[in-house]
């Protein structure tokens, strides 16, 4: 089984990429979708969250906002959060692969945008970088969040250079163009991968 870590910066493009891969037949591991779940009603972070910001927490479940304004700008706050959420992340995707490997499946998607900042891409086999230049990221910003382009700019500012995450990637899907493009792209990599496999 091909283990594909999938990153990218805000607004590459990576979720698109992550749904061609889908449609291909290639399991995803969405980490965003499961940072959700375990920040919704009685899910697995919240009571270690109600802890430590209890005003965070309502009606068993995590207000995000709150949330974000308690640890934004605090590293301490913020690797506080990190030690209990990624624990937690880890444990749901090696469930997750153990289903895969389970079910025999050719190659499957650890869907994670902080893939190489948290070792995740230990767990690959191979790594792929979704990118689109900065003004196509930050206009997918500004619509998305109804942001100013500093307060867009700031946002891509806190993640890791995308220039870096492209050096560490075994692959690149280069967003921005089109979807037929990146269609395109995707699909000539999922060719490859299967051929390997």
């Amino acid at each position: 089984m091909i283990v594909l870590g999938l990153t990218g910066g805000m607004a590459a493009g990576k979720t698109t990429v992550a749904q061609l891969f889908a449609r291909a037949g290639w399991p995803v591991f969405d980490a965003d979708a499961e940072v959700h779940r375990l920040q919704a009603r009685d899910g697995a972070a919240v009571p270690a969250i109600a802890a430590r910001w209890p005003a965070a927490v309502h009606d068993g479940m995590v207000d995000r906002v709150a949330l974000r304004r308690a640890v934004i700008g605090q590293p301490g706050e913020t690797r506080a959060l990190e030690a209990i959420v990624h624990p937690l992340i880890r444990a749901a995707r090696r469930r997750f692969l153990h289903r895969m490997r389970r079910r025999r499946v050719a190659g499957c998607v650890l869907d994670i945008p902080l893939l190489f900042e948290t070792g995740a891409d230990r767990d690959c086999d191979v790594t792929l970088v979704v990118t689109a230049p900065l003004p196509v990221r930050l206009g997918r910003i500004r619509r998305r969040r109804s942001l100013s382009e500093a307060q867009a700019r700031a946002l891509i500012a806190r993640q890791m250079d995308d220039a870096l995450r492209r050096r560490r990637a075994d692959h690149v899907i280069r967003t921005g163009l089109s979807r037929f493009q990146t269609r395109r792209q995707v699909e000539k990599l999922i060719r490859t991968l299967e051929t390997r496999a």
